[in-house]
């Protein structure tokens, strides 16, 4: 019977799998053509030789301010203030989050550390960057480690920071020009209260939240363009319905930080929601030194990610990027119309040459027109179909030089974004975990009384020699000793219901964690990363656990029936009898001491992170450890009389 749970376990899996590559392939590819065109797509004004219905503006994430590490996050700060401020003269800055790093010093705590507060906004007043232009900032998840409430004397945003002494965090400022106003909306999805690290990585919005999130989202109706921020991801934001998606479809795009560059594996990650908004997360400063250079250039947006010190820095604005079309958030067709090429180039050095190329030949030299524009005459009808491509040289007076590439369209054809970077911000990440821990636990855990009550037990001689049958009867001979089968599944289904751990989850306040959630501080906070926690605790260490514990038996079994060719056998040569002991103890326990060694590291960690308490209370970490010891000391000595049915 279990070869034929395995068979069809095996075909479960691979239907699974079949429809989820169907599945996904629809989920993550947004058809443009189908969404609604832009009301004033072929109305002018329409982009020509003039620096008007021009908008720039500057954005930068995860700075991470640190009293123990890199200083010189704080030197280039300063010149990101002071030098690039200057030379891009933005109306605005925006700053999604993570403003300090907030962690100690062994980097496994967290806390509010004043000092490194002092250090940003000391920053900020030094380089005089607030009288020069709006620096809008917000929250970021370590800007919200180990704070009780939001009025709490260590949420030290409402003092040192640009925005937080408005006493919002979450807000919209309206931005007016002669030819229109610009909403920009600031989203703070940081968890409240807010529990030291590792359980502060999801944001969260409650119902109020998310309400007052709408009403900002109101107030940005009659703008030209709306762009949102945040420091959360949406894939990493769990809300109710409608969901944050939602309430931010108005807008064009959404700017966040938070997953950095994912240790450099994508060092740019952007996606479309299904509605045309775009999100575009920006690498972080901490180690990347990254920012972002966005404009609205006749109401179509644009936009370039560039590494400090790199210069000069250039973004064509017309024709836009065809990957970042979205046609109902932004008059596409004024391209059609447009009379020039548009490109903005700055360096702190004056610009000596903007080269333009199309489809790799020369067009032209780009004339200066005003501040940081440069234009040349085209006509779009020459590149009326298909994908074109259009290439920026720009040199300035110090010798440097930088190209800007970009494939471009003027019938609305497109190149998709990459599917990765999709996948990666738009799946929900709080569904797909629940889906995983299921998955897990039902293979870990609910496989237990499957094999205790499905299949009969084999003797260690009789196993089949296929390795799968032979490890599922040698599970399937644990499941049978009561003294190991009970305690292991109890602590098994322990696990999404039992609490894990209690101590100081915030400094000063005391809480109990669950897989659902943690109350603290008066408060709930939903379970948002313990789904995938809970499964790696079964993966790495209850299933690990339950294979050495069913090693241990089958050895232990066989040193029982095979008692005399144990005593024939002690006539071997010492020096090659020491050596297979070695190895045969290497063979058994090699495997034992690597997962339990794991699960001490694991016990450990909670003791740095949340204190004594939390590892002294710790069933899932700390108390498991002794189950573990407890269930080994019962293998190694079940008596012959409690297995002896169990030997033939």
């Amino acid at each position: 019977m279990a070869s034929g749970l395995l068979k069809g376990a095996v075909l479960l899996l691979v239907s699974v799998l079949s429809w989820l590559c169907v599945y996904m392939k629809g989920r993550y590819t947004v058809d443009v053509r189908s969404l609604p065109q832009h009301p004033r797509s072929h109305q002018p004004p329409y982009p020509g030789g003039t620096a008007d219905n021009l908008l720039w503006f500057l954005q930068v994430s995860d700075i991470h301010i640190s009293r123990f590490y890199d200083p010189q996050r704080v030197t280039d700060f300063k010149q990101f203030c002071t030098e690039n401020v200057e030379v891009f003269k933005p109306p605005m800055v925006l700053v999604t989050g993570d403003l300090t790093d907030a962690k100690t010093i062994d980097r496994g705590g967290s806390m509010q550390y004043e000092v490194e507060w002092r250090t940003y906004y000391g920053v900020l007043k030094e380089t005089n960057v607030m009288e020069r232009t709006l620096w809008m900032d917000i929250r970021g998840n370590h800007d919200a480690f180990d704070i009780p409430a939001l009025h709490s004397n260590r949420n030290f945003f409402r003092q040192y920071s640009s925005m937080g002494q408005t006493g919002k965090i979450s807000y919209h400022h309206a931005h007016k020009t002669p030819f229109g106003t610009y909403s920009f909306v600031a989203l703070d999805a940081c968890l409240n209260p807010g529990p030291r690290r590792p359980f502060n990585f999801f944001g969260y919005l409650n119902e109020s939240s998310l309400a007052s999130l709408q009403s900002l989202a109101d107030e940005t109706v009659h703008s030209n363009m709306t762009i949102w921020m945040g420091h959360h991801p949406t894939a990493t934001i769990l809300s109710p319905n409608p969901g944050i998606k939602h309430v931010i479809r108005n807008g064009i795009a959404y700017l966040c930080g938070h997953l950095h560059d994912l240790g450099g594996l994508f060092p740019v990650m952007y996606s479309m929601q299904d509605g045309g908004t775009l999100e575009l997360e920006l690498s972080d400063w901490m180690n990347n030194r990254r920012y972002r250079l966005l404009a609205a250039d006749h109401d179509m947006l644009s936009f370039v990610d560039v590494k400090l010190g790199e210069w000069p820095v250039v973004l064509v604005t017309n024709p836009k990027h065809a990957m970042f079309a979205t046609p109902s958030h932004e008059p596409l067709g004024r391209i059609r119309h447009s009379t020039h090429i548009r490109v903005l180039a700055f360096s702190p050095d004056p610009i000596e040459k903007v080269i333009v190329w199309l489809d790799g030949v020369r067009f032209c030299e780009a004339s200066h027109v005003e501040g940081p524009l440069y234009t040349c005459p085209w006509n779009p009808a020459d590149y009326g179909t298909g994908l074109h491509t259009i290439a920026v040289d720009v040199s300035d007076s110090k010798g440097r030089t930088r190209r800007q590439e970009h494939p471009f369209s003027v019938d609305g054809s497109r190149t998709n974004i990459s599917f990765v970077q999709t996948v990666i911000l738009q799946t929900d990440w709080l569904v797909l975990m629940k889906v995983v821990f299921l998955l897990v636990f039902t293979a870990g855990v609910l496989s237990l009384p499957v094999l205790r009550y499905s299949s009969p037990a084999l003797p260690p001689g009789a196993y089949p020699r296929q390795f799968v049958h032979k490890w599922l009867s040698r599970l399937s001979l644990l499941t049978k000793v009561d003294q190991l089968y009970y305690p292991l599944f109890c602590f098994g289904v322990y696990i999404p219901f039992g609490p894990w751990f209690y101590g100081e989850l915030i400094q000063g306040h005391y809480g109990v964690l669950f897989m659902h959630g943690t109350y603290i501080a008066g408060g709930y906070v939903p379970g948002l990363w313990s789904h995938a926690y809970a499964a790696l605790q079964i993966a790495l260490f209850h299933v690990p656990l339950t294979i050495y514990l069913a090693m241990l038996l089958d050895n232990h079994l066989w040193h029982l029936s095979h008692k005399n060719d144990q005593a024939s056998n002690n006539h071997a040569k010492p020096r090659y009898k020491l050596y297979r002991q070695l190895i045969g103890l290497l063979r058994l326990h090699g495997f034992g001491a690597f997962f339990l060694i794991w699960q001490l590291y694991s016990s450990y960690w909670v003791l740095v992170a949340y204190g004594t308490m939390s590892f002294l209370i710790c069933p899932l970490r700390t108390w498991s450890l002794l189950l573990a010891a407890w269930l080994i000391y019962k293998v190694r000595t079940l008596p012959k009389e409690r297995v002896a049915h169990l030997i033939r």
